[in-house]
């Protein structure tokens, strides 16, 4: 195992060197392109662009050299009259002298409107200085009538360009001219100056080889790295888990200090962009800079991902240390104070005040000061109010969480704030709190039991029941049956055996509903269209009860989301109760209305019976309007349908107005 882990962290260092290698090959890439984009082959090569290994077909010789030799040589024998102004003049001297501090080059220039030359030889004419100097590059330039052409011949080969106006224009002073020069084969460099020609050689030389060097490192770098990656992420052996030891000592230091070193290496990876000509330089810099930042930022990761709360990562930081040190440090001292009772407590806060506000007192007398006596009266009683005020408002907070409670929200709990004598008492509050929640909960148990023993019981009386009416079926089916009153007992059976199985499946469905054990397909549901269907289904009885309908519902679709089936049964149940307790020949209201995202449906009707009842008490078990029992029903419809629709996410209430019965079903609009 140490071995795996041991290979692993090898694989990790390799993957970071490599990344900080392969981005630390940009500064000095760009140093080097910054260079006029020496290296590359230059305009007098159309057809090759490429990294060019030729000083003499490089950039960095036809356009960075020859612009500076072009202008110097030309501006050596720019024509000078009477009327030339003393900048002309300066500008001639400067491009001599300038002309003479070059090594390495033979020159021979010539204006031909003026037929002035400037020359470094003993050469008389532009055939003789031909003729003369073969060198390792000769070059030619032309202008005519501003028109500049470029001949340059080396390794025996000619290279021309009838017009590098875009090239060598700007540099050209002469209107018509020709400049001849000759760089000698082998050339040195000169000692005690400035060689030019032979540092733009060398330079190009230099960035020819670190452009190499760049390129096998981004090679290796790349091909190595996807290898040490490969081999990091196939290891399954944790780096360093939670309880690491090099990681414990990465969170001892602290998260400023690790700042500060990002923000160094930061302004190293940045410096190093400015070190041109340097490129070792460059790429050791941003080497150091870019591992070290990866370094950081892995050991960040690291440290997050062994916290389980995130945030606790800035809990590293310096500032919070010295914080949470102060914070324990104070807390510890108030424990000790805090085991003195509350009154003892305050009144001894009250003689530290005082004592402190005569000391400041006297101090600002004696300093015939008075501001510092007004100031210290006002910190001292201002802290002393300050405690007193917060003790009296953790008291009201008390007070007031017991009237929550009194007042029926059983599971507010007090915060507790401190460790005092008003804290002892939240604290019994909660106790006392927790006491009536369990109360709750067993009685709350106790309903569902005997929820579930009416649910057994009704499922075990289906089976006789079921085969009781069966009988009673078969019995009726026979034709003769002797004495004929049997058949008067047959049908009082059979009628009081189908009842019964009412009776028993309603139990059994309120039994289900009031302890929630229904299963539920919510779906999207016109409310309109159900209701329409379920007076239809009910038309029979509504018609026998002599019920006029008055139904006002919106022309268009009105949804809500429930269970189809289960709000039918409600609805079912409802123009039951209306068919059974209505008084004859009078008008049902039945509405739907739509407002405040809200679908009410509310039905209205004139009750038979007096209703001397609560609204609350009707919708109990085995309740009923007719405190007689003449009529058919179980006294379970309502229940039901309260239960149903409470478990859709809906409300059901009822009002009572005199004799006017009102049932209002309330759902959630939808679009």
């Amino acid at each position: 195992m140490k071995g795996n882990r041991g290979f692993k962290f090898i694989s990790l260092v390799i993957i970071f060197v490599c990344i900080s290698a392969f981005l630390a090959t940009i500064p000095p890439t760009i140093n080097i392109m910054g260079d006029g984009l020496g290296v590359f082959t230059s305009y007098m090569h159309k057809n090759e662009f490429v990294i060019e290994n030729e000083f003499y077909k490089s950039r960095a010789f036809d356009n960075n050299l020859m612009n500076y030799l072009t202008s110097v040589a030309s501006g050596s024998v720019k024509e000078i009259d009477k009327n030339s102004s003393s900048g002309d003049k300066e500008q001639q001297a400067y491009s001599r002298e300038q002309l003479k501090q070059i090594e390495n080059l033979n020159y021979f220039i010539i204006n031909k409107d003026t037929d002035e030359v400037y020359t470094n030889t003993n050469c008389k004419t532009a055939k003789e200085f031909q003729a003369k100097y073969k060198g390792e590059c000769d070059v030619k330039l032309s202008s005519k009538n501003h028109n500049v052409s470029y001949l340059k011949t080396f390794d025996n080969k000619e290279y021309s360009d009838s017009n590098v106006n875009d090239e060598l224009g700007h540099a050209m002073e002469l209107k018509n001219g020709e400049i001849y020069m000759s760089i000698p084969e082998n050339f040195e460099r000169a000692p005690g100056v400035y060689d030019r020609i032979y540092e733009a050689k060398e330079n190009f030389n230099r960035n020819i080889v670190a452009i190499q060097i760049i390129l096998v490192v981004l090679v290796v770098s790349f091909i190595l790295g996807i290898i040490s990656t490969f081999l990091y992420k196939r290891s399954k052996v944790e780096l360093f888990d939670k309880d690491s030891f090099w990681l414990k000592l990465s969170q001892f230091v602290p998260l400023e200090l690790y700042m500060v070193g990002l923000f160094f290496a930061g302004l190293l990876t940045i410096s190093s962009f400015d070190y041109y000509g340097y490129i070792f330089e460059s790429f050791v810099f941003a080497f150091l800079g870019i591992g070290f930042i990866l370094t950081v930022f892995y050991i960040f990761n690291k440290q997050i991902k062994s916290y389980d709360n995130k945030l606790d990562f800035f809990k590293t930081t310096l500032v919070y240390r010295v914080f949470n040190f102060s914070k324990k440090s104070f807390v510890r001292m108030l424990k000790l104070t805090r085991s003195m009772p509350l009154s003892k407590r305050i009144v001894g806060l009250a003689i530290v005040c005082i004592g402190v506000n005569l000391f400041l007192m006297i101090f600002a007398i004696s300093d015939y000061n008075p501001f510092i006596a007004i100031i210290a009266a006002i910190l001292t009683i201002g802290g002393f109010a300050y405690y007193v005020l917060k003790k009296l408002w953790y008291l009201s907070y008390i007070m007031d969480g017991t009237e929550r409670i009194k007042n029926g929200d059983v599971h507010h709990k007090l915060k507790l704030i401190g460790e005092d004598n008003f804290t002892t008492l939240a604290d019994n509050i909660n106790n006392i709190r927790d006491g009536l929640d369990k109360a709750i909960d067993n009685q709350l148990k106790s309903e569902r039991m005997k929820s579930e023993l009416i649910t057994n019981v009704s499922h075990d009386l289906k089976t006789p029941l079921t085969s009781i009416i069966n009988y009673v079926e078969l019995i009726k089916k026979e034709e003769d049956i002797r004495p004929e009153y049997l058949k008067d007992y047959v049908n009082v059976l059979d009628s009081k055996s189908k009842r019964l199985k009412i009776l028993i499946e309603d139990l059994f469905e309120a039994s289900k509903a009031s302890s929630g054990n229904i299963e539920l397909n919510m779906e999207k549901i016109d409310l309109t269209q159900l209701l329409r269907q379920s007076i239809g289904e009910m038309e029979e009885k509504l018609s026998e009860a002599k019920l006029n309908l008055k139904i006002n519902v919106p022309e268009e679709k009105t949804y809500i989301r429930a269970d189809g089936r289960r709000l039918y049964r409600v609805l079912e149940n409802l123009l039951g109760n209306i068919s059974k307790y209505s008084l004859p020949n009078t008008r049902v209201y039945i509405d739907i209305i739509e407002e405040d995202g809200k679908v009410k449906l509310t039905m209205k009707n004139i009750s038979s019976y007096e209703l001397n009842f609560d609204p609350d008490e009707i919708m109990e078990r085995f309740k009923r309007a007719d405190d007689s029992r003449n009529t058919e029903g179980s006294g379970l419809g309502l229940a039901i349908a309260r239960d149903l629709v409470n478990l859709q996410g809906g409300t059901f209430s009822i009002d009572i107005d005199g004799d006017l019965f009102k049932s209002i079903v309330e759902f959630d609009e939808i679009r």
